[in-house]
């Protein structure tokens, strides 16, 4: 009780560090496991600081924490102190803030350190600060002895700045010319194989500061020069025969259709940028392991040390594609890789979140190989070992963590059954006695072909159809009270604006959306997904590659019911299954998705569509949404 800080009575700052915890929680941002390690870390900070620098003990804390402490002392010399080593940490991982805090006087000690971060992090920012002649930076500059920074700011910022800059310090070592590269940009092909070879060469460079050359911009970039070349191309060509769909990337050596799948994860990009369709993804993977397998997959990673690996991994476990890939390497050395990337996950510059999101990502892949013995035995003594580290031993948020992935190695049955996913109660979907479903269509082809097909499939006798102009809505004729909203495609007005009438119409009755429909292609996803709400409880990702989005659906409600494609969508499936559902709803019948599922199995006969259907992920399967839920808390 008698404790002050600068002053300021301990339990002033205690009740600041509750109220930041508890609203943290509430938020998702960290889970109750975080709490005892922030109040370790709490105590340590305040033995500390009178006696010696709190600089070595925050550089080992991790960013969440970090940030909940500096709130908690805030107003205090000490909790300035806190800011200033959390805002170093922030400039040293996102190089963009280092134009705002450089000259800063608590930074001046920093100042070569972050020159050199934002020359490598944020050069096109640092080359704009040099063109207009900012006295700062050109002082530092010029004063600079890191051939990083040199190399870096003798490119110009202009028409061609893009695609030299990943050759700044080929140029300065005079093994390539800027009028070269402009020659290369002419044949797209002949361009993107030189920058995947000066990638590579600067990674697998037995010099550190080669190695970290311009690490993040160039990853960046083969997102943004992938799509430019060939991306778009494919996709725009989507309908398209695959020797004309694909005729860009024929002649492709094997480690540009590596980088290509780096760059092309089915996933919602921003700034223009597009990601390879589902199918188009699934072609360029079959085509790298072929050409791979030439000389040999594990001496095309060798060769280029791994390269982007986490994320290849991260990528191609969207598909289910991990297992397939394993099989072609040396488990020995797929076992190393996947240990120093579990031993990378408690990262002090992720946040909380970012750590979880990796966590789910490698349940699902340790759930889809753990059927290899010997990777499986590997990573089971790596996880032992991480576990008895010193600085993981008290931190039940990473114990949790490593002791769910040796459950889903062992084969334990934890992750089979949740009461949660495994039946979709007809209550959970009724809300004032109604069950109101939304379908989503959008302005292609395709979209006209599925909403044609899908509402064929309502019988006149058992629904009563009516059509308001840019949407209909289908009313059960008896059983329990239910009505399918569906926005016409190609309307007028377009389909975002007939969606919106519709969800509209929907809130003026009084309803509540407890099911929707995504129906169209993956690029439409995000479009649909911002019009979700936590009132769903059950929610239908049919287009292709909808898996990769689930964990979206599942922060706005972690009980919903999804099923999703890691493959390709089709009305084929589609049509049947969401008939199904509905009528078993109206009919007042939980479902039991194990029992459909097998039903289902059954039912499709031909090739194409028990491959089709194969894909389909029943809500009781999201092996990695479990574990989160599980572990976490989440």
């Amino acid at each position: 009780k008698k404790v002050t800080i600068d002053n300021k009575p301990i339990k002033d700052i205690l009740i600041r560090l509750f109220d930041i915890c508890i609203n943290k929680m509430n938020a998702k941002a960290v889970t109750f496991l975080r709490i005892p390690s922030i109040n370790s870390d709490f105590l340590l900070t305040v033995k500390t600081y009178n006696r010696s620098s709190i600089v070595n003990l925050y550089r080992n804390i991790n960013v969440t924490k970090s940030n909940i402490l500096q709130y908690a002392f805030d107003g205090l010399l000490l909790g300035d102190s806190i800011k200033t080593i959390n805002g170093l940490r922030e400039m040293l991982h996102d190089p963009y803030f280092i134009s705002s805090g450089i000259k800063l006087p608590q930074y001046a000690a920093y100042k070569d350190t972050l020159l050199y971060a934002m020359a490598n992090g944020a050069p096109d920012l640092l080359i704009k600060k040099l063109a207009a002649h900012d006295t700062t930076y050109t002082q530092l500059v010029n004063n600079s002895k890191s051939i990083s920074v040199r190399a870096i700011t003798r490119i110009k910022m202009d028409e061609y700045y893009e695609r030299a800059i990943p050759f700044s310090l080929a140029i300065y070592e005079n093994r390539i010319t800027e009028d070269s590269i402009k020659k290369l940009t002419l044949v797209p092909q002949d361009y993107y194989h030189a920058f995947v070879n000066e990638t590579i060469r600067l990674h697998t460079s037995a010099d550190a500061e080669t190695q970290s050359f311009l690490k993040q911009p160039i990853a960046n970039l083969n997102k943004k020069i992938a799509n430019h070349y060939f991306i778009k191309a494919i996709n725009d060509l989507h309908e398209s025969p695959d020797n004309v769909r694909f005729v860009s990337i024929n002649t492709l050596p094997v480690s540009d259709l590596y980088f290509l799948l780096v760059a092309g994860r089915n996933e919602l990009v921003i700034g223009g940028s597009e990601a390879l369709y589902t199918s188009s993804f699934l072609y360029v993977f079959k085509k790298f392991l072929k050409e791979a397998d030439k000389e040999g997959l594990d001496k095309f990673f060798e060769d280029i040390a791994y390269y982007g690996f986490n994320d290849f991994i991260s990528n191609i476990s969207d598909y289910a594609l991990v297992d397939e890939l394993v099989n072609s390497l040396n488990e020995e050395k797929v076992a190393l890789l996947f240990g120093k990337y579990l031993a990378g996950l408690p990262n002090k510059q992720l946040t909380d979140n970012e750590i979880i999101v990796n966590a789910m990502t490698m349940a699902e892949v340790l759930y889809e190989i753990r059927h290899h013995q010997g990777i499986k035995n590997s990573l089971i003594t790596e996880i032992d070992k991480i576990q008895k580290q010193p600085r993981l031993q008290n931190t039940f948020m990473y114990q949790r963590m490593y002791g769910g992935f040796k459950d889903i190695l062992n084969d334990k049955d934890e992750y089979n059954s949740d009461i949660s996913y495994d039946v979709l109660q007809v209550q959970r979907l009724q809300k004032q006695d109604n069950i109101v479903q939304a379908c989503f269509f959008y302005d292609d082809d395709d979209a006209a072909s599925s909403f044609a097909s899908n509402t064929a499939t309502y019988d006149g006798k058992l629904w009563e159809k009516k059509d308001l102009g840019n949407y209909i809505i289908y009313n059960s004729r008896s059983g329990n009270k239910m009505q399918v909203y569906m926005n016409k495609p190609n309307t007028k007005q377009g389909c975002d604006s007939s969606q919106n009438e519709m969800l509209l119409a929907i809130e003026q009755e009084g309803y509540v959306v407890t099911s929707f429909i995504h129906r169209g292609h993956s690029y439409h996803l995000g479009q649909s997904l911002r019009k979700m709400t936590a009132s769903g409880q059950f929610v239908f990702l049919g287009s292709c590659g909808g898996y990769s989005q689930v964990l979206k659906v599942f922060e706005l409600n972690p009980d919903v019911n999804i099923i999703a494609t890691r493959s390709v969508g089709s009305k084929q499936i589609n049509d049947p299954l969401l008939d199904r559902i509905n009528t078993e709803l109206v009919n007042n019948r939980d479902i039991n998705w194990s029992a459909l599922w097998k039903e289902f199995d059954t039912k499709f006969q031909s090739k194409q569509t028990k491959d089709l259907f194969s894909a389909y992920i029943p809500p009781n399967k999201y092996i990695g949404v479990k574990f989160i839920r599980k572990v976490f808390n989440y």
